[in-house]
């Protein structure tokens, strides 16, 4: 659930830059900043990369009571968030990359509301993602690129909130739970 809703935000923008810069190649990606053995996670330059780098549990303002859920019935779990977009770009082009920082901006000032009858690949069982910018103090900033391994990039945080987790759909039934050294089936 949560990779579709990511990969969804990250393909409409994706549309977006190209049909704005009039570019053929993708130049938005969802990745890492680093990998885990500290290398560059995106070889290719000159590019927005979208990092997932907080999830959070959302309790306040989330309707339980209007579910219509039955006995026994767990409430959805609501989600936020928070997506870092980085502008990756070589030193003769950075000021292209506030350029892309802007494009960012520019797109979810005008769609930061998705459904999927509006984002065709945003998957049926999410209702809808709203996307805000979340501001950052200065002190936020550095921490996130130091947890992240990274240097500083210009870049923008936003949060998208409430994505809904809802595994009732699935039938799950745990398996039998037996006493430590038996096996029941030589009963």
């Amino acid at each position: 659930m949560i990779s579709s809703a990511v990969s969804a935000i990250v393909e409409e923008l994706n549309d977006f830059v190209k049909t704005k810069f009039q570019l053929d190649e993708d130049r938005v990606v969802l990745s890492n900043l680093i990998n885990l053995d500290g290398s560059v996670a995106v070889k290719e330059m000159n590019r927005v990369i979208v990092s997932v780098v907080n999830i959070h549990h959302e309790k306040v303002g989330v309707p339980t009571k209007s579910l219509g859920l039955r006995a026994g019935d767990k409430p959805p779990i609501y989600l936020n968030i928070f997506i870092l977009f980085s502008a990756n770009f070589d030193e003769k082009l950075k000021k292209e990359s506030l350029k892309f920082v802007s494009a960012v901006v520019s797109f979810f000032q005008s769609k930061n509301v998705f459904t999927p009858s509006d984002t065709p690949s945003l998957d049926n069982s999410i209702e809808r993602l709203i996307l805000d910018i979340y501001n950052l103090e200065f002190q936020d900033q550095s921490s996130i690129y130091q947890i992240l391994g990274s240097k500083y990039l210009p870049g923008i945080m936003y949060k998208m909130r409430m994505v809904a987790i809802d595994e009732g759909l699935m039938d799950y039934t745990p398996g039998e739970i037996m006493e430590r050294g038996t096996d029941s089936s030589l009963d």
